[in-house]
């Protein structure tokens, strides 16, 4: 099966399940329409399984280099596409090798579910997620991991809301490889970013903005006074 094969179909299943759900959850209230991202990522990239959280060998920057989208779509439920970029540190493990120089590219999507409205709408807001998505990795010839893998993914985080809208995001994913399952081109995630979530714009209510303010709308009437009133009748 071909490499190019195995990409659509594995794409075309996570699209089947992401979107086959009635129309009417689209126009669903008591939610919000758009989360946006930017995160700090920590790549565990050393090969070793058993030790995920090794932070003395996390390929990191000073700047963010994940960013995402999240789509609310029903009940909970969301799809999220991020993009990432990571430059390896030499002094670093790439599996079994120091000293390798090169960069990390990843797209993903998943699909989430959070725990927002089941913990009453607090500002802690839990969820898991699974999906899959492309890395491409541009390396020296040491490395063992494949230079184009396809990832299953899945993994877990929570958002703690700070802010009207605005909130801290810590999360984890492993990415498994389905060129080499379980073999090198396997990794994991680590981010810490900022997230921001938007309200729906065609004024359906959520849970995110409730109006303080409510205006009357019945009709007034204005009251003449009686002697410009008999001016106007002469």
């Amino acid at each position: 099966m071909s490499l190019a094969f195995r990409f659509s179909l594995f794409f075309l299943l996570l699209n089947s399940l992401a979107f086959a759900q009635p129309n009417k959850i689209i126009t669903n209230k008591d939610n919000y329409n758009w989360m946006l991202g930017a995160s700090w990522m920590m790549l565990d990239d050393d090969g070793v399984e058993t030790n995920p959280f090794n932070f003395s060998e996390y390929h990191s920057a000073p700047y963010p280099t994940r960013f995402f989208v999240d789509k609310y779509i029903y009940n909970g439920w969301s799809v999220e596409g991020s993009i990432c970029f990571q430059k390896y540190d030499s002094t670093k493990y790439v599996n079994d090798s120091l000293r390798i120089n090169g960069n990390l590219f990843g797209f993903d999507v998943h699909s989430k579910y959070s725990f927002y409205k089941m913990l009453g709408r607090s500002w802690i807001d839990p969820y898991v997620f699974a999906g899959g998505g492309i890395t491409s990795r541009q390396l020296d010839d040491r490395n063992t991991a494949k230079a184009m893998s396809i990832n299953a993914n899945i993994g877990g985080g929570i958002n703690f809301w700070v802010a009207y809208n605005i909130g801290i995001q810590l999360q984890s994913v492993a990415k498994f490889s389905l060129n080499d399952f379980m073999g090198p081109s396997n990794y994991m995630a680590h981010t810490a970013g900022i997230v921001v979530r938007l309200e729906k714009s065609n004024g359906e209510g959520n849970d995110f903005a409730k109006s303080k303010y409510k205006v009357k709308k019945s009709r007034s009437k204005i009251k003449v006074p009686k002697d410009k009133k008999k001016q106007k009748e002469s």
